[in-house]
Formats: C-alpha cells, sequence, structure tokens
C-alpha cells in the first residue's frame, strides 16, 4: 500500500486544458462544459496557471474585454507541480502544508499530465492514513 503513486489515482476528470493565449469567451466556454471543475492553462504543455468560474465572473465585473482578454491576464499562477511517479505519501504533507491554489501532475518532462482536484486529495488522504495506521501497526 505504501507504493501508492501519483499516477495510480484518476487525474484526467474535473478539468479542462487551455492555452495563455485563448481569449476569456473560449474560457468560459470551456468552463461551460465542464460540470465542475477548472481551467488548466497551459503553454507549450507546460502547466502555468488555473482558472476558476470566480476568476472568470470577476473578470466579467472588472469590465475585461472578454473578446480580447487572455487567460494569462487572469490566471492563478499559484500552482503545485507533482510529478506522475511521485510516492503519495510523502507528497500528502508537503500538499496539506503548502495549500496551493491548484495541484497538476507532471510527467518526466514537465507536462502537464493531470489536476489532483479536491476529490483526488480527499482519496489521497485517506490512502496515506491508511499508509500510516499500516506503518504504526508493523
Amino acid at each position: 500500500m505504501s507504493e501508492v503513486r501519483i499516477s495510480d489515482l484518476v487525474l484526467t476528470d474535473e478539468h479542462s486544458t487551455i492555452e495563455l493565449d485563448d481569449t476569456l469567451v473560449s474560457a468560459a466556454e470551456a468552463i461551460i462544459a465542464l460540470p465542475r471543475g477548472v481551467l488548466i492553462v497551459l503553454d507549450e504543455g507546460k502547466a502555468k496557471g488555473v482558472i476558476t468560474s470566480v476568476q472568470l465572473l470577476q473578470a466579467v465585473a472588472n469590465g475585461n474585454n472578454m473578446a480580447e482578454s487572455t487567460a494569462a491576464d487572469i490566471m492563478n499562477m499559484d500552482l503545485m507541480k507533482v510529478p506522475l511517479d511521485g510516492l503519495l505519501h510523502e507528497l500528502v504533507p508537503e500538499m496539506a502544508e503548502r495549500r496551493p491554489h491548484a495541484i497538476v501532475a507532471v510527467d518526466s518532462d514537465g507536462n502537464f499530465a493531470g489536476y489532483f482536484s479536491p476529490n483526488d486529495y480527499r482519496e489521497a488522504i485517506i490512502i496515506w492514513r491508511k499508509i500510516a495506521s499500516e506503518i504504526t501497526v508493523t
């Protein structure tokens, strides 16, 4: 159980991706198509930021020109990048301490490989606690 890796989790749901130079109209269309989740902003395959529906609403409220403003203009850049082959029991404490706006998994080349959603985090905590209890018992 202690060898659970980030890649063992389902990181392909609860998000969509857009590019840095995509307009906020495109971002709004993408986020509307998601039942829930966030937009991961990419630049040549690398995660650069995250956009939530709240950020899009703030852009509208602030009078941003949605057809001219881009994802880069409003994205939150507080990302924590974790390696796909990272061990869950080693990364959960760092995630809990750092509390980034979003956690993304990256492959060995640093390319975006998945979004570590709040649901994934809850799943990770459960797994981490099981691992911790196994270590304590043995």
